[in-house]
């Protein structure tokens, strides 16, 4: 192992660990880590990719339309474990989105050149790059049928149900506690209509928000609003 890269961190990522040791090493080599405080930007939307990162701790968002102030749009939350940048192997490297640092982070950056090379000098690594980006086709394809409901409530309680489902099934926590700002943000709504939903189905005995922040559904959402 390189003496510049943590020891452990490729244990966090399938994808470094589909290569043999050697490849690995040689990869690493070239890697560099790095600590971001929070309000930190990783990417701005439209900028070129050159490398790609390995987010090892904390926690970073995937934000569109940032300059449209209190309108942008929340993709979803990046935790450790994350990959950003994949698609750049195969498509156009520029990036659809804003990286921001939410909570401080810890990552590996790795040049987008030196691991296309260690794919070619090793093709089997491919299957854990299809696995990852599988993963971002399904939370996008989730994103279109969360946008695709027929109003704004039912684009809130899709979510709202989708977050405690979450919340009850995964270890991982990440990505749940929502502010109002970043709920109305995730379903292309006003803050304040957002809080005005919330509030009824509050007073109405459906939701909660524990002392993390994570919602909490008491009983079946009503159909309408």
């Amino acid at each position: 192992m390189t003496p510049n890269i943590d020891s452990l961190l490729p244990l966090l990522f399938p994808l470094l660990q589909a290569f043999p040791v050697a490849e690995r090493e040689k990869l690493l080599a070239v890697g560099h880590e790095h600590d971001a405080t929070a309000g930190t930007v990783l990417w701005e939307e439209g900028q070129r990719i050159d490398d790609i990162l390995f987010i090892s701790s904390g926690i970073v968002v995937a934000t569109s339309n940032t300059q449209a102030a209190g309108r942008f749009f929340l993709y979803g939350h990046m935790a450790a474990g994350s990959v950003a940048g994949l698609h750049a192997l195969q498509m156009p490297n520029a990036a659809q989105v804003q990286l921001t640092v939410q909570e401080d982070a810890h990552y590996l950056q790795l040049p987008l050149s030196a691991l296309s090379e260690a794919l070619a000098a090793y093709p089997a690594a491919w299957e854990a790059v299809a696995r990852e980006l599988a993963q971002g086709v399904f939370h996008l394809v989730n994103t279109i049928n969360l946008l695709a409901q027929s109003n704004g409530y039912h684009r809130l309680r899709r979510l709202l149900i989708q977050l405690d489902r979450r919340a009850r099934n995964e270890h991982q926590q990440s990505g749940l506690a929502l502010s109002q700002q970043e709920l109305a943000a995730r379903i292309g709504l006003s803050r304040e209509m957002v809080n005005r939903m919330l509030a009824q189905l509050r007073s109405g005995g459906y939701l909660e928000q524990d002392e993390r922040g994570i919602f909490k559904i008491l009983q079946p959402l009503p159909r309408e609003f």
